[in-house]
């Protein structure tokens, strides 16, 4: 029965409703299909408008492949047919392998006429051999990639490996393989322990306040995109945890939420390990890390249509979101910023005595795609309010194409901005990051006078910073507007 089983400790065996889903399925012609997806998402372009949150969604879904079956890739992992995923936006497969796994082959099908084949990140070095329409490569276990055909950045096909997570002993909630759920928004008690099982396909929003020790794993898929219109932002956030302690969140995949997909806010001792996030809506942030402590994010996958991770202290979700944030990092991950956002952002809002501490190391970046509004950019922090913002690491980052800025920091009266007065930036450090590809990015680095305010940002640190195979050596090799700033040391 659509809708399958859904374990409730303490209320033993519920049967969820299947309401009427709406199964995107169907094949063009081939030839013809990347250009029909081109022209359907650019005749169409997407604009932000201020949403009120929902109670209940557009459609319910009734079968996994509501989702959509890609009409542009077939896969094959080990001999073995893997399911592909696609919408307007994405074409996807999650490839859940085991700990003991090495080496994965891997043989994808084109569906459609093509010239040229690149498989990201470059630095991998995975090579292939092609057989007509047919891919060949070998694939470490757990290496995501991304396959771009003929450079078209609108119809990759990303392939998001996570390492199998078994149910745990101690499950509050179980989704299970094969099955669709409709949950609306299932709120969390402290102890609880959510498994999404790979093949599930969990509908809604998951939502905590005052909850510790919580854990959200599996390999399965929590989605969004039967809250809101297919090119439309919702207002509807996906994972958010308040005051919380304790919280792991692993393996899962997020996709295609109307708003900010995974926001801890104001907690403390945060795991979120090896989840992939898919967001294609403006306001679709991959993870915010919202007035918290002792947050880590490693080994993750986002590519989102607006900030790829943000840290910021504000109170959409909740008052105690505007707290200090310190003791965070992120590292060994895989971004892909579309046409909105950042990549690596802090900010805008910035609404506490101080943000620091915070390291982003050995990330790959594949795409900061070009945004026009002059707040886009790599490496980012736009301190709109009040806080201090210091000893910020950039570290070991490798960026294959940057559209927009290369480091973008800026102390600013925004309109995000709810604070009165504005706060400092300084201390933030730079070393091992290297472009190489695409265009020469600018950088900005600008500060804030106002009648008796004046902040700005200084000592920044640059060691080994090498663009296109040259290392930087000064502001202007950089590229850099430097406006109301001090101290820039290069080494």
């Amino acid at each position: 029965m659509a809708g399958g089983l859904f374990r409730d400790r303490g209320m033993g065996l519920l049967m969820l409703r299947s309401g009427a889903g709406v199964r995107r399925t169907g094949q063009k012609d081939e030839g013809q299909m990347r250009e029909t997806i081109r022209k359907k998402v650019m005749a169409d372009k997407q604009e932000y408008i201020p949403r009120q949150v929902k109670h209940a969604p557009l459609y319910e879904l009734e079968h996994v492949d509501d989702l959509g079956i890609s009409p542009l890739y077939k896969v094959r992992v080990d001999g073995k047919r893997a399911d592909v995923f696609g919408n307007e936006f994405f074409h996807f497969a999650v490839l859940v392998y085991d700990r003991e796994e090495q080496i994965r082959d891997v043989e994808v099908t084109v569906l459609d006429e093509f010239e040229t084949a690149k498989i990201r990140p470059s630095f991998a070095g995975i090579s292939f051999e092609k057989d007509n329409q047919v891919l060949k490569f070998r694939l470490p276990a757990g290496k995501r990639v991304v396959l771009e055909i003929d450079d078209d950045l609108l119809c990759p096909l990303y392939l998001l490996q996570t390492e199998r997570v078994e149910r745990p002993g101690n499950t509050s909630y179980e989704f299970q393989k094969g099955s669709v759920y409709n949950i609306d928004t299932l709120e969390l008690k402290t102890g609880d322990v959510v498994y999404i099982e790979e093949g599930a396909v969990v509908s809604g929003r998951i939502w905590s306040r005052m909850a510790d020790h919580i854990r959200i794993v599996g390999n399965g898929i929590l989605y969004g995109g039967n809250w809101h219109k297919w090119n439309e932002n919702g207002a509807e956030q996906m994972l958010v945890t308040i005051l919380g302690k304790d919280i792991e969140i692993r393996g899962i995949t997020l996709l295609d939420g109307g708003s900010w997909h995974v926001v801890p806010t104001a907690c403390e001792d945060v795991r979120i390990d090896d989840i992939n996030v898919l967001g294609k809506v403006i306001t679709g942030d991959g993870i915010d890390i919202v007035g918290c402590k002792d947050v880590t994010v490693r080994n993750c996958f986002v590519r989102a249509n607006d900030d790829c991770i943000s840290v910021k202290a504000e109170e959409f979700q909740d008052p105690s979101g505007c707290a200090d944030v310190k003791h965070i990092l992120v590292e060994d991950c895989l971004f892909w910023n579309a046409e909105f956002g950042n990549v690596l952002e802090i900010g805008y809002e910035t609404r506490c005595d101080e943000i620091s501490d915070v390291v982003f190391r050995r990330c790959e970046i594949l795409h900061c795609e070009y945004e026009g509004n002059q707040s886009g950019g790599v490496l980012t922090i736009h301190n709109a309010d009040r806080a201090f913002v210091h000893d910020i690491h950039y570290e070991d980052i490798r960026i294959e194409d940057a559209q927009e800025k290369f480091i973008d920091i800026k102390t600013l009266d925004s309109k995000y901005s709810r604070d009165r007065s504005r706060g400092m930036i300084c201390d933030i450090r730079f070393k091992n990051i290297e472009i190489t590809e695409g265009m020469f990015p600018v950088s900005i680095v600008r500060g804030f006078e106002m009648k008796n305010e004046v902040y700005r940002p200084h000592d920044l640190y640059f060691e080994n910073i090498v663009i296109h195979g040259k290392k930087m050596a000064c502001v202007n090799d950089m590229r850099m507007v430097k406006e109301l700033s001090d101290g820039f040391h290069f080494v």
